[in-house]
């Protein structure tokens, strides 16, 4: 079944002599319980895709693992690769360009968690600035992309522990669900006392302080994509209302979540589209 995109994208193809990696294509795609895509490869582009709901089981040669909520996974030019959605309807966030010359992608890691929430801000953006066709923005996407790209070779994985892989998917599809210690460690299929151990181990902080942190990261990729008042906002990332919702995200950033607008002082602002003509 083909990939079926949410919203129209604009595809360019990268100018001459271009040296940074270049985007081409960025969408964010609905996906049905029984989608799948069998082994399959692209020749010139790479690929960057995150799933924000559900679960899309991936195949490359000689590996076949589970894509949850908040990971994101790599495929790269020239790799077969099959992706099957698991356990009902999903989303997903895709990113495809080309590398930049000489670029050395052999290293990369094929899968990688996004643990604070930076990865799904920056796709999203990507993805709206697509509908921007000023050169200005091309300039703005290309440099996301390689930022986007910088912090994905240089973050670690979870590949050394999946219980709390399998904690993180759980707490991105249940976010606007009051969430606890138990919930999370049930999840990993450990007790609430070793979950928490290999959690900090694992992540640098505590269960409980990450959720605070997804939560704060979820409003802001709201603040960012939508015009959505705080109000409606809170309870769709956990909070019980815009007030609790402000005090976290400044405990958190330092700073109000109401800016020019009612936007978010931290968040990266929309540019307006230019008119249609």
């Amino acid at each position: 079944m083909a990939r079926k995109q949410q919203a129209a994208v604009i595809e360019e193809k990268p100018p001459a002599g271009q040296a940074l990696p270049h985007l081409i294509h960025a969408a964010a795609i609905p996906i049905a319980g029984d989608w799948a895509m069998g082994a399959h490869r692209h020749a010139d582009t790479h690929e960057l895709v995150m799933v924000i709901k559900g679960k899309v089981e991936t195949t490359v040669p000689g590996r076949t693992w589970m894509c949850p909520a908040g990971s994101t996974k790599f495929h790269p030019r020239g790799m077969d690769h099959g992706e099957r959605a698991q356990g009902g309807p999903g989303m997903l966030l895709l990113l495809a360009w080309t590398e930049a010359p000489g670029t050395d992608f052999s290293q990369w890691p094929l899968d990688i968690p996004d643990r604070g929430g930076r990865f799904r801000v920056v796709m999203e953006w990507l993805i709206e600035l697509m509908q921007d066709r000023r050169r200005e923005a091309q300039m703005t996407r290309n440099a996301l992309l390689h930022a986007l790209l910088d912090e994905m070779m240089t973050r670690p994985t979870d590949n050394a522990d999946p219980a709390v892989t399998l904690a993180l998917g759980f707490a991105r599809e249940h976010l606007a669900e009051p969430i606890y210690l138990a919930h999370l460690a049930h999840a990993a299929g450990m007790s609430r006392f070793h979950f928490a151990r290999r959690f900090r181990r694992a992540i640098g902080m505590s269960p409980m302080a990450w959720l605070r942190r997804a939560r704060v990261e979820a409003a802001r990729s709201l603040l960012l994509t939508t015009t959505l008042p705080l109000r409606a906002i809170a309870p769709r990332v956990g909070f019980a209302d815009e007030f609790q919702l402000s005090r976290v995200y400044r405990d958190i950033t330092g700073t109000t979540p109401r800016g020019r607008g009612g936007r978010s002082q931290t968040a990266f602002t929309r540019r307006p589209a230019p008119p249609s003509r």
